[in-house]
């Protein structure tokens, strides 16, 4: 039982920490994040994993990190696609993770929760030929170079995408 408690608590956690990061000082901005339905990523040629992996790829400096933040950050993937400027991306999002044992529950029992305090969030457009990166400063996002895209879909899906 703990364990589905605290699971469901880290979804709920990583849910807000996503909404958190969608949220920009203008109206217009946050509006383009705004979606009523589902955007698959089925069309991507990068997958979740991959996505990480490319991310991780690019130094703490391009990436708008320090040394420490890039060593404690992990890297998730939202499982929905983003429609940014009229095209789609996969969202990865640079996050440390912290763990808080002094929480009680409604038993006074002792529960480990975490927050998620996220230092970066990046887009790569499903067909792998743009990496943005969101500034701290001002919230817009700026280009990264490309790099070559790895993908570790089977070579049938790859070509049959290629095809079309």
């Amino acid at each position: 039982m703990k364990k589905v408690l605290i699971t469901l608590l880290c979804l709920s956690l990583i849910f807000s920490a996503f909404a958190a990061c969608s949220k920009d000082g203008g109206k217009e901005k946050a509006e383009e994040h705004i979606t009523t339905q589902e955007i698959t990523t089925d069309d991507a040629k990068i997958t979740e994993s991959d996505a990480i992996n490319l991310i991780k790829s690019y130094s703490e400096k391009e990436l708008g990190l320090t040394k420490d933040e890039m060593k404690e950050c992990s890297f998730l993937v939202k499982s929905s696609g983003v429609k940014y400027e009229g095209e789609y991306y996969i969202n990865v999002i640079a996050t440390i993770k912290t763990a808080h044992e002094d929480t009680t529950n409604d038993d006074g029992k002792k529960v480990t929760t975490y927050t998620f305090d996220n230092k970066g969030e990046y887009f790569i457009r499903y067909d792998g030929k743009q990496i943005l990166a969101r500034n701290g400063d001002d919230g817009k996002y700026r280009e990264l170079k490309v790099k070559a895209v790895p993908t570790t879909k089977a070579p049938e899906a790859v070509s049959e995408e290629t095809s079309k």
